[in-house]
């Protein structure tokens, strides 16, 4: 309902006051027909028309050609799974067999015409955990043709998680955040109305078209108070004025209330039952004849209250129906939903509708209450594990206990802390199945199991290791079961880099196994490849992934579903290996076959991997947005371990594209305590393995940021043992480099850069390879002289274009043109730079390209170097250098993520050491040859 002659202000269905909003929507449909997919968020108050102005969407959309389909979320159904999408699509049955509802959603998006699909979604602020999953999951990876999605929701309580995901699309997401209705906007709508009375209505409603069509009923006496309390508005009146609205609404309840008593009854029944009440239904709750039943409805239209849609009765605007439902008490509810369930459940309606009134109603030991419950528990609980667990949960507190053999309860409980761990919360199922492997008997197995598989997403792997070591310590299983252990096992010691043990469960695994189980055979040869490489050797590790590739390759979609989350180690050591485009096939085929079964605990990990291998290819906005996604996921299944893994993998193209302050921002706490060691900063990964990964990450921003002392310290490695990971080795002595050489030790960054390329050639590494030889170059650059380092940045840059690293390869250029600058040959050092300032653009490493600018404005560049305190360090040349193209200090700081007095700071002590006064001066300092000190490291 909104401000529109379509509700009764006259007869034009045009919106009134909405022209900029409609110019919003056409522009969106336009880009949808242009082939590109685009996001419309809708927000405001209630009752401003956000469901008007989808009704509105969804007329245009349907002209352009979209196939168009809309869903709706309502506020007594929150519990209700997938809520927003059932009524658009065909009922599908949710047991074994039968595709899920995220596949027939996806199905039927795909399926839509070559134009696009429009899918609109209202007042999602009430949506079901499970229906905003996989509008986030849509949004992720949209269907294959244009997709409009448009969402509305209540500006005080939007859904976070989703309006974030809008978010990260940048331009491809519109926002209308509708305003109140202005004085001329009024006008138009109360055409004929005396101009005072107008005036009434407009202070009275503030601009709210539901107020206004409820206010438009009142007496000018009572307008008049309203308008004074909403004029005063100080805070003992600004509660006032809430109380009025609200009696405004009641006032839409007190039609119903002078109704004859059938029309009470129905308007009551169908605010309770929701939007999925029939006449039949009604009837029958209800107990009066269908004549009586049908006069009502027809009565209850009249008023303005309900509407028939395709045979189901619903409210007009939800605040009507919160107002009916306001009038009904809690037992004549609870009686209301005792009998739509029972009518349901005669009928073979939906598991989840069923399940819905079943829990309102539930009484203890209702043996039908426990059993409908426990079906659609279990029925949901992948693909809806929060209202599952719900559902379960009631089920265990009205089921009559037997005791502590109680079999069946054991199996409810089970499930249970299935679904708790599924929906996110990892400690509340933990707790339940710690009962159950106390209490034994068939479930405790199962109990074990899947508490290794929460232990290791809340990054406990040591208590995971100890379950399975206990398991198999018993003895008596057969060899799939056994085989099944190791290769759990295997994973486990991969997270905590114990690689001679996981070496070991991977081949005990693949003696136990036969070709004929294929992915079992494809997770143990995949991990025992990983862990072959954390042993330090490559070349053995190449064999081993060509063995892994082939038997991942040759396992089916459907076999492969239940562990496709080994996907993510395959593509790890593909990525260390230098095989990103395999690792990118892989992950592709991993994400096709998560997206039939919606939101999954494997997707944290495949999102991390595929953070990585776009960081790899330079796909710089793409792997900060996996990241993202990935953080997010984690989040979704309550992992703190795969949380930190994301935060991780998105320091290094946040680096490159928004610079050290910003990635050190976002990093935050993000580097914790090592298995068994001690660190300062708390928050990183448990795993030994990611918690190396992410201190060099974490000592690389630091490093660019000019902090190499703290860089250095982060290098620090108190686990033990040590690594023998080549990538992470080489990653390490380079950064080690950089540090020393800002902290002027000659003596150590010669030392470790040549140990880091002995390392990466000795292990065949291109992408290393470049690494160590970048470092070499800097080194030389700042330390040696320009020719040495010249002909080493143009190594690197060979070595990272054979890798198909392609900002790396632009680092190398940036390098090499600053030191043939430092050399005095300009040609070689505009092409360079030209090179390298091509690959940052192409990449999207907006920060280096900025940093490669104030280079290019410091000008021809002497060979000699400045002795003492006159050389500048990387910060001062960067900030010297985007001085002298105009910027202002406030231009410069928010380019390079720095306070405007920081800024200063610098530049003040460019001046001093420059003996210049002025930005005039300086430039023409620099423009002389006072040279800089390259690109960042």
């Amino acid at each position: 309902m909104t401000a529109s002659r379509e509700v009764g202000f006259g007869h034009d269905p045009v919106l009134v006051g909405r022209e900029a909003e409609l110019e919003s929507l056409d522009a969106a449909v336009a880009t949808v027909l242009s082939g590109r997919s685009v996001a419309v968020e809708v927000c405001g108050e209630a009752g401003l028309g956000k469901t008007r102005i989808l009704r509105e969407l969804a007329r245009r959309a349907a002209d352009a050609g979209l196939l168009v389909r809309v869903g709706r979320a309502t506020q007594f159904e929150q519990g209700v799974p997938f809520g927003l999408y059932a009524e658009m699509v065909e009922p599908v049955g949710s047991g074994p067999g039968q595709p899920s509802m995220p596949a027939v959603v996806r199905r039927m998006l795909a399926e839509a015409p070559e134009a696009g699909v429009a899918l609109l979604l209202d007042d999602v602020h009430w949506a079901d955990s499970a229906s905003l999953e996989l509008t986030e999951h849509l949004i992720g990876k949209p269907p294959p043709v244009p997709m409009l999605l448009a969402v509305a929701f209540r500006s005080a309580c939007p859904p976070a998680s989703l309006v974030n995901a809008i978010t990260r699309l940048g331009a491809a997401a519109t926002l209308i955040d509708l305003p109140p209705l202005d004085e001329a906007s009024l006008d138009v709508l109360l055409a004929g109305v005396p101009r005072r009375r107008r005036e009434l209505i407009l202070r009275a409603s503030l601009g709210n078209p539901l107020y206004i069509q409820a206010l438009s009923r009142l007496p000018d006496d009572e307008l008049d108070a309203l308008a004074t309390m909403a004029r005063r508005r100080d805070p003992v009146d600004a509660d006032c004025l809430a109380g009025s609205r609200r009696s405004v609404l009641a006032g839409l309840a007190a039609e119903i209330t002078a109704q004859p008593p059938p029309v009470q009854r129905v308007a009551h029944i169908a605010a309770v039952v929701g939007d999925h009440t029939t006449i039949d239904l009604v009837g029958h709750v209800a107990g009066l004849p269908m004549p009586v039943v049908t006069a009502a409805v027809d009565q209850l239209g009249r008023l303005g209250l309900l509407n028939a849609d395709g045979g189901r009765l619903r409210y007009r605007h939800p605040l009507m129906r919160a107002s009916a439902y306001a009038l009904t008490g809690s037992a004549w509810r609870f009686e209301a939903h005792t009998r739509t369930a029972g009518y349901l459940r005669g009928r073979r309606a939906s598991r989840r509708l069923v399940a819905h009134h079943t829990e309102r109603s539930a009484r203890h030991g209702d043996e039908t209450a426990v059993a409908t419950l426990v079906d659609a528990g279990v029925a949901f609980a992948h693909e809806a594990p929060a209202e599952a667990a719900r559902w379960l949960g009631t089920a265990l507190r009205i089921m009559p206990d037997a005791g502590p053999r109680d079999q069946r309860r054991a199996e409810v409980a089970m499930w249970y802390a299935r679904a708790l761990g599924r929906s996110g919360e990892l400690a509340r199922s933990r707790e339940v199945l710690q009962r159950l492997r106390r209490a034994g008997g068939p479930v405790q197995t199962r109990a074990e199991t899947f508490s290794v598989a929460v232990a290791r997403q809340l990054g406990d792997f040591a208590e995971a290791a100890a379950t399975l070591g206990a398991q198999l310590g018993r003895g008596g299983l057969d060899p799939v079961e056994e085989a099944k252990l190791h290769v759990e096992l295997a994973a486990v010691d991969a997270f905590r880099e114990e690689p001679t043990s996981a070496v070991h469960h991977a081949q005990r695994a693949l003696e136990l196994l036969d070709d004929r189980r294929s992915v079992l055979v494809a997770a143990a040869r995949t991990l025992r490849a990983l862990t072959t490489l954390y042993l330090g050797s490559a070349t053995s590790a190449r064999d081993q992934l060509a063995a892994a590739v082939v038997a991942v390759d040759a396992t089916s979609d459907a076999d492969l579903r239940p562990y496709v989350e080994i996907v993510s180690p395959l593509a790890l050591v593909e990525i260390q290996l230098g095989n990103v485009a395999d690792a990118y096939r892989h992950l592709t085929r991993a994400r096709r076959i998560l997206d039939g079964l919606g939101p999954s605990s494997a997707s944290p990990y495949l999102l991390v991997m595929e953070s990585l291998a776009h960081t790899r290819a330079g796909r710089l906005s793409r792997a900060v947005q996996a990241a993202e996604q990935a953080r997010a996921a984690a989040e979704r299944v309550g992992s703190t371990e795969m949380g930190a893994m994301a935060a991780a993998v998105r320091l290094r193209p946040v680096l490159w594209t928004a610079g050290p302050a910003a990635a050190l921002a976002m990093a935050g706490p993000a580097a914790g305590p090592g298995c068994g060691g001690s660190d300062p900063v708390a928050g990183g990964p448990r795993s030994r393995a990611w918690w190396r990964i992410n201190r060099v990450e974490l000592a690389l921003a630091r490093a660019v940021a000019g902090d190499w002392t703290g860089g250095a310290d982060l290098l620090t490695d108190p686990a033990t043992p040590q690594s023998r990971h080549p990538p992470v080795l080489v990653a390490r002595d380079v950064v080690a480099v950089v540090c020393a050489v800002g902290r002027g030790d000659h003596a150590t960054a010669i030392e470790v850069g040549e140990r880091a390329e002995r390392q990466a050639t000795a292990a065949g590494l291109p992408y290393e390879i470049g690494l160590a030889r970048f470092a070499r170059a800097f080194t030389a650059y700042r330390m040696v002289g320009p020719d040495r380092a010249a002909a080493l940045a143009e190594s690197a840059a060979a070595s990272f274009a054979a890798a198909g690293t392609p900002l790396e390869e632009a680092l190398s250029r940036h390098l090499a043109g600053a030191a043939h600058l430092g050399a005095g040959r300009h040609g070689p050092a505009a092409m360079a730079l030209d090179h390298a300032e091509t690959g940052y653009r192409a990449c999207g490493a907006e920060w280096a390209a900025a940093v490669l600018a104030g280079h290019r404005a410091a000008g021809p560049t002497r060979a000699e170097r400045p002795a003492g305190d006159t050389a500048l360090t990387a910060r001062e040349q960067e900030i010297a250098g985007l001085a002298t193209t105009g910027l202002s200090n406030k231009e410069i700081a928010a380019r390079l993520f720095l306070s405007p007095r920081t800024v200063e700071s610098h530049l003040n002590r460019v001046f001093a050491k420059l003996q210049v006064r002025s930005r005039t001066a300086m430039a023409a300092r620099l423009t002389e040859g006072v040279r800089g000190t390259g690109p960042a490291a």
